[in-house]
């Protein structure tokens, strides 16, 4: 039975010199929970992955597995199962011998481990496949021998780091199945390194959403979605129109803001996380492309822009709406018997942007890190 590990970031900062990598990083990782750590290159997830891993100590700040403090415990006193990007397999070895090594650090009796490397290759699809040498094998066969490796010592937590990088599309989306298919049903802790926002949402718990050393936002995969904090998680986590508006009126159910000539009425949803007031502040107005409407006519929430840059993707239309003032929207619609025919490049239409779709977002000085 693997163990199961609560993990608790406290604090914690991680500099190199002058370069701080993570700064004042709090999180808690439930018991069980795939919990994502999302970021674009350079954001600090995989130096939090690596100082949870224990390879490298945190420069101020506390990491606890349950009520264990092992800020300063070295990686094999840790009881923890990693998987590299580039799988950091022996190509000298066969699979099995590879599947072997940690046990026979641990020294194992024989018997046990031939036991456990043929459960963990099973585990992973890959009974059979013991004796064959890793240049035999294919992308996604290596990274099952890497998970294999990880699993078969039983370890509290799971970490990965990126491990479907090197795979092709079709790979990436078969091995993103197995791995979360084989996590529930193990139950085991596991903690996942990526700047794949498809990865993320689609197989996460939890989501932490990491930009320039600080996480931005911790959320289910609905709520990053959904109701992004600023403006850099929204711009990153999918893609999202950013409009920036002033406002000009608050209700008790909805707030009024103006871009341009525009006025959009947005319906308020969880309590506001920074208080609005008229004319203050500096804010976006934000949008995702497929909550975008056709219209037939003016109306409320609705503004009339030039088609532009039809993309026809089998499953639905991409374009971009360009208004009056300048203003670029990016839009998509499904592929309904419906929309056809309805799109023509470079026509006038008018276009509806529903008040429960609009969401405000505080203009923090955000945006996706270079």
């Amino acid at each position: 039975m693997i163990g199961l590990s609560r993990v608790k970031l406290s604090q914690v900062s991680k500099t190199f010199g002058e370069v701080s990598a993570v700064n004042q990083l709090d999180l808690t990782i439930n018991e069980g929970e795939f919990f994502t750590l999302l970021g674009p290159s350079g954001c600090g997830k995989t130096t939090t992955l690596r100082m949870i891993a224990g390879f490298c100590y945190p420069t101020t700040g506390r990491i606890l597995f349950d009520d264990q403090d092992v800020t300063r415990v070295p990686p094999h006193y840790r009881d923890t199962g990693m998987v590299f990007q580039n799988y950091a397999l022996f190509p000298h070895m066969t699979v099995a011998e590879n599947v072997a090594f940690g046990l026979e650090v641990r020294k194992l009796p024989k018997k046990e481990i031939a036991e456990r490397v043929e459960q963990a290759l099973e585990q992973v699809r890959l009974g059979g496949f013991g004796e064959r040498r890793i240049s035999q094998l294919s992308g996604g066969q290596q990274q099952r021998v890497a998970l294999a490796r990880a699993l078969v010592i039983r370890p509290r937590i799971l970490l990965l780091d990126e491990p479907l990088s090197n795979l092709d599309a079709h790979l990436r989306d078969e091995m993103r199945t197995e791995i979360l298919s084989l996590q529930r049903s193990l139950g085991i802790t596991t903690i996942y390194v990526t700047h794949d926002q498809v990865e993320a949402l689609s197989m996460s718990d939890r989501i932490a959403v990491f930009s320039r050393g600080k996480c931005q936002q911790t959320g289910t995969p609905e709520e990053i979605y959904n109701h992004p904090k600023n403006a850099f998680v929204a711009s990153f986590v999918g893609e999202t129109n950013l409009v920036p508006v002033t406002v000009k009126e608050t209700g008790a159910d909805h707030v009024t803001v103006e871009s341009g000539n525009h006025l959009f009425r947005v319906k308020k949803g969880e309590p506001d996380a920074v208080p609005l007031r008229t004319g203050e502040g500096s804010w976006f107005l934000s949008i995702r492309p497929e909550a975008i409407r056709l219209a037939d006519g003016p109306g409320s929430n609705r503004v009339e822009g030039w088609v532009k840059l039809i993309q026809f993707t089998g499953t639905s239309y991409h374009c971009k709406v360009e208004l009056g003032d300048g203003t670029v929207l990016q839009a998509l619609f499904l592929n309904r018997p419906d929309m056809r025919g309805r799109l023509r490049d470079g026509e006038r239409r008018f276009f509806e942007l529903p008040e429960e779709q609009l969401r405000l977002i505080p203009n923090t000085g955000g945006g996706v890190d270079d």
